[in-house]
């Protein structure tokens, strides 16, 4: 058996990250793509696939009506209490086939080699700290020929791009600034154990050095915007989102005093983390009274990868 992760404890079932699992997910992919992704990763109904880093099965309600009808999903977590709600979910949506749901870790997976005809994860790769080891795992479990899938996402660009918000326009200086936090927060990350949130656009080259076959990826088309008055379910429902997020205090505070201990760990300098918590406190400002107003605007792309992979026969 292989050492289990000593990446972080950290408890999604509740709190800010509980939230973050459910909100980030919805309107995260657009139902047209799905459907030409699983048409693009040739899936067939009675597949047996496994999740790992399930969550609440986000994976398999998504691809179910591609695979599940005499098909088979195991969603893989080390959380029990996600484990449970998503066994309880799974009941509206898993007809026609069976869904089950096992602890586990990414780097030990509960079955034996050559088992499943699929092996899928999303945004799991990012927070374990030997991200190949539980890919080289994943492959193990697959049969060969089977089919290996990842979404990641490539969150350090993401944050290096330039976004547009009406409420703050964000000086060049701002910008180079907040760059230099967020590459160091992600060095810190990487030191603690944490994972890489830029590891969405080294998974190619990982599975290639892994052996695997017929390697492709494609990018999340889409976009996140906010325009008055707000027409689409989408737009309504990511404004509600953000104004929880800029507006609920206490969560503001959880998610800036755990990046400040990335921070610290990347060698940041603690002068340029309180200048951008002074710049963020302005923008949250701006925003929330453009909210009240509903004046507010926003539009940002997003580096999210689909990657693909055969197990060689």
């Amino acid at each position: 058996m292989k050492n289990k992760s000593k990446s972080s404890k950290a408890d999604w079932s509740k709190g800010p990250r509980r939230k973050a699992i459910v909100e980030q997910r919805k309107y995260l992919w657009y139902p047209e793509a799905i459907e030409k992704y699983a048409s693009w990763m040739g899936l067939k109904q009675g597949m047996t696939a496994i999740d790992v880093g399930c969550g609440l099965g986000y994976l398999g309600y998504v691809y179910w009506p591609y695979f599940g009808r005499g098909g088979r999903y195991i969603g893989v977590d080390k959380t029990d209490k996600l484990l449970k709600d998503a066994a309880t979910e799974a009941k509206a949506w898993a007809r026609g086939g069976k869904a089950e749901f096992k602890i586990g870790d990414a780097y030990n997976l509960p079955h034996e080699g050559d088992f499943a005809d699929w092996v899928m994860c999303q945004t799991l790769l990012m927070h374990l700290e030997r991200p190949k080891e539980a890919i080289e795992e994943m492959i193990r479990v697959l049969k060969p020929g089977g089919l290996f899938m990842c979404k990641e996402p490539d969150n350090v660009s993401a944050a290096l791009s330039r976004h547009f918000f009406s409420a703050y326009q964000f000086s060049d200086k701002e910008c180079i600034l907040q760059a230099k936090i967020q590459l160091t927060i992600n060095e810190g990350r990487r030191k603690l154990g944490r994972g890489d949130q830029s590891i969405g656009n080294r998974v190619p080259h990982i599975l290639s050095e892994l052996g695997m076959k017929e390697i492709d990826i494609r990018m999340n088309e889409r976009v996140h915007f906010l325009e008055p008055p707000y027409e689409s379910e989408e737009q309504r429902h990511l404004l509600q989102v953000m104004k929880r997020q800029l507006g609920d205090e206490k969560e503001t505070r959880y998610w800036i005093e755990h990046a400040r201990e990335e921070f610290k760990a990347g060698g940041g300098k603690p002068v340029d983390y309180e200048r951008w918590i002074e710049i963020m406190d302005k923008f949250r400002a701006g925003a929330k009274k453009q909210f009240d107003r509903e004046e507010f605007a926003y539009c940002a792309g997003l580096y999210f990868y689909i990657i693909k992979a055969r197990k060689p026969k």
